[in-house]
């Protein structure tokens, strides 16, 4: 009974892992892509689908210039390559929340940002955030990177 329960646990903490942290339900990144597509939807617009390999490389592109210690867009955005047009967005805050709506609202506020989240180029997309320290300050950085097969 022991070995079984063991098991067990260990089968769910491996699903667990198995699983990217910005893909998990009512994760900060789906409630972007739901409030993203909420966005879409009142311009009339259809729904982004969601895609995980660019939840991945928006999540992993949030790391890097956190731990980098910059904050910019890239010559090349490095995303699955069964995309053949991409896009994206980044948005940094203060605090180590991720806030959202507050990211949200940057963005909409932009016009650069807010052309491509309504752009109907893209079929799919992808957040991703990290949290950390940013030239001394505790600061949360996200990104949403879009793409079209």
């Amino acid at each position: 009974m022991f070995r079984a329960r063991t098991a067990a646990l260990l089968a769910v903490l491996a699903s667990m892992l198995a699983l990217p942290a910005v893909a998990t339900a009512g994760s900060p990144a789906l409630r972007m892509q739901q409030k993203v597509n909420a966005f879409r939807a009142k311009h009339g617009l259809k729904a982004l689908h969601f895609s995980g390999s660019l939840s991945h490389s928006a999540h992993r592109y949030a790391q890097s210039m956190m731990s980098r210690g910059y904050f910019g867009h890239s010559s090349r955005i490095h995303a699955s390559r069964k995309f053949r047009t991409l896009g994206e967005i980044i948005e940094m805050h203060r605090g180590r929340r991720a806030r959202v709506g507050l990211a949200l609202r940057m963005w909409k506020h932009s016009p650069y940002h807010r052309g491509l989240l309504l752009s109907s180029n893209f079929r799919f997309a992808g957040a991703g955030f990290t949290t950390g320290r940013y030239q001394g300050h505790r600061r949360t950085m996200w990104v949403m990177h879009f793409g079209r097969k």
